[in-house]
């Protein structure tokens, strides 16, 4: 038996590089599924959760970080509490700014706002050592989502990374990625910076569903001693 294991390797093989994407045809884009449309990255909106981190280059001792209350508030020391919810980072900055000098802290701190740790998040899945719901930072591509899951398997089909994402009428859109252009070659096509809630998959590579395939359906339905060695001659002998 273990002279048929490499004929239906290769067999899976051929199919599998006869194939345009290893998603099943039937899940490339179901009828539920709307047609992917790119849109131009909005600047980020601060949100209840956020962890900020406010500094001030000609006052560090007022540096802080802290998280934007429920009420969408960011309470900081001398500047008192500061409206923050749906503001891009440099409009917070500027009503720092205002606070600290209305408050005859400084009259020209020049703050600077950043996200130390957003609300927003994204899920990755699938061929990665720790799938899960990932913080989303400003400009996040898939590559680094990858990289805040620890990486991809050995098992990981690079080329073809799934990528889905909730269209403005709030049906689900799928594309898929190639890491591996991105990468080695710089394909701009491929550098696709990720929105909250977008949901990241890496599936198998075609070898890796093979060798499962293999061991699924032959070494345990088909009963055969793996102990034994086939020689050229067909003879078996054992260990």
């Amino acid at each position: 038996m273990n002279r048929l294991r490499p004929v239906f390797v290769l067999v899976l093989m051929l199919l599998a590089a006869c194939t345009r994407t290893w998603v099943e045809p039937q899940y490339q884009r179901p009828a539920s599924f709307a047609t992917w449309v790119d849109t131009t990255p909005s600047v980020y909106r601060i949100q209840p959760g956020d962890d900020l981190s406010v500094v001030l280059p000609f006052n560090g001792e007022l540096n802080y970080r802290g998280p934007v209350a429920p009420d969408g508030t960011l309470s900081m020391p001398f500047a008192g509490t500061v409206p923050a919810a749906g503001l891009s980072v440099a409009q917070l900055a500027g009503n720092i700014d205002k606070a600290l000098a209305a408050n005859g802290v400084a009259a020209h701190a020049q703050a600077s706002v950043a996200i130390a740790q957003s609300s927003s998040h994204v899920y990755v899945g699938g061929q990665v050592a720790k799938p899960g719901e990932i913080p989303l930072h400003p400009g996040m591509n898939v590559m680094q989502a990858v990289i805040a899951a620890q990486g991809l398997l050995d098992t990981a089909r690079t080329h073809e990374i799934v990528l889905i994402r909730r269209s403005p009428d709030g049906r689900p859109m799928l594309r898929t990625i190639d890491v591996d252009a991105f990468t080695q070659t710089g394909d701009p096509a491929q550098d696709v910076v990720l929105q909250t809630a977008d949901v990241v998959f890496v599936p198998k590579s075609s070898i890796a569903e093979v060798d499962q395939w293999v061991d699924q359906y032959i070494d345990k339905v088909l009963p055969f001693n793996r102990g034994f060695d086939y020689t050229i001659s067909n003879n078996p002998t054992y260990p």
